[in-house]
């Protein structure tokens, strides 16, 4: 058996019936070297009866409750698969997705998951935040390293379980692989979600991430950054509630953590993950080039404070953080004034970094930069196609 994709789902009988319909008719292996399987979280609208009726070749795993996207990992022992595709019940590989992703994994022993492009409805990409983390909805992945480092973990309820999988692929000393040219669809059908419990999810399990794996000199300014980050967005939705609940769970985790014992990465995970020494080197040597000074960093990113980091590495003048979300607005960072893009402009830097790294929105945060900048922009991450290892060139 080649492949094995598994679904977790709850209570979403239509895209789920949608995403099995497109598997069958579009997966491009034989019959036999293929399976599915689906973890049903409790639904109660049918949709395992439906599934056994409409497709009984289908490997059916029915949960009690809502265990959370987390239990996509009871199908991991019984598939049979030696790659493992994990999809959400409304997300799906599109052409030849699944061929490249399977002969990339086949001839990289190193690699443990190939992660793609994902394409909304609506035109625009869904990533994670940092491009050496796995996106759990879209990724293909070898069963052998989950075998040996183990599933996905019950706390990650929702948001960030991808993150902590990633980390420990990463520190059992194999990697995870992004190519632009392995495309994903995901409908992102928003029945069933609830942003109280998503914004509750990305403060506390993002709190866990910086205590179970970064360093001591890394975890106070981490803790810092996302928690001042995700709470600022969290109460801009009107989820104000959720993010004193999200503080005070992460707070108990982080003394568990701390007794329990931390799994703090080791040096090569961690700069492959946080791109701290990358970012760096990149920022300075830009600088030093275009005898740049000042300037402003583009967007309050996941990724800000390597990015912030590096420009005082370089001696540079940061003069504020543009970003146009209204969740930052009036804020500072690190006493960094948070301002619109025309009033960080105004501010007249001789540069702009742009510290998002998130494959689905680089490419337009630097072209909003160039659109009211004439000066220099620096990117951080540039994409990766099969067959061609090399990046863009950063400095656009």
């Amino acid at each position: 058996m080649k492949l094995s994709y598994v679904i977790v789902t709850c209570n979403r009988r239509g895209p789920l019936l949608r995403t099995l319909d497109i598997l069958r008719r579009t997966t491009p292996l034989p019959a036999a070297e293929w399976e599915t399987w689906v973890v049903d979280n409790g639904s109660t609208d049918g949709s395992c009866q439906a599934v056994r009726e409409q497709f009984p070749d289908v490997h059916l795993i029915e949960r009690p409750t809502n265990e959370g996207v987390w239990s996509r990992s009871y199908a991991f022992a019984p598939a049979r698969g030696q790659f493992l595709i994990l999809l959400d019940d409304d997300s799906y590989p599109i052409g030849d997705a699944a061929a490249k992703s399977i002969d990339y994994l086949e001839s990289h022993p190193a690699c443990a998951a190939v992660v793609g492009l994902v394409v909304l409805p609506d035109g625009s990409c869904e990533a994670c935040a940092f491009p050496a983390v796995m996106l759990s909805g879209a990724v293909c992945i070898r069963k052998s390293v989950l075998a040996r480092i183990g599933g996905f973990r019950r706390e990650f309820f929702r948001k960030a379980g991808e993150y902590d999988v990633s980390f420990r692929i990463w520190e059992g000393g194999c990697s995870v692989e992004r190519f632009e040219d392995i495309v994903y669809r995901h409908d992102k059908v928003m029945s069933g979600r609830s942003s109280a419990l998503a914004h509750r999810m990305d403060l506390r399990n993002n709190l866990i991430l910086v205590e179970r794996y970064l360093p001591a000199r890394l975890r106070p300014a981490y803790r810092e950054d996302w928690r001042q980050r995700y709470t600022a967005l969290a109460r801009h939705a009107g989820c104000g509630r959720a993010v004193w609940a999200g503080l005070w769970q992460a707070r108990a985790w982080r003394v568990r953590e701390a007794l329990t014992g931390r799994q703090t990465l080791s040096p090569a995970p961690l700069e492959a993950i946080f791109g701290l020494r990358h970012q760096a080197k990149a920022i300075g040597e830009w600088a030093r080039e275009l005898r740049i000074r000042s300037v402003v960093i583009q967007d309050f990113s996941k990724n800000l404070f390597a990015t912030y980091q590096g420009c005082r590495q370089a001696g540079l003048n940061v003069r504020a953080i543009a970003d146009a979300h209204p969740a930052f607005a009036g804020m500072k960072y690190r006493g960094v004034p948070i301002l619109g893009p025309d009033a960080a402009l105004s501010l007249e830097p001789e540069g702009i970094v742009v510290s998002n790294v998130n494959p689905a929105q680089i490419n337009r945060a630097v072209e909003q930069c160039k659109k009211v900048f004439a000066g220099p922009v620096l990117r951080l991450w540039g994409p990766r196609f099969i067959g061609d290892a090399s990046a863009v060139s950063m400095a656009a």
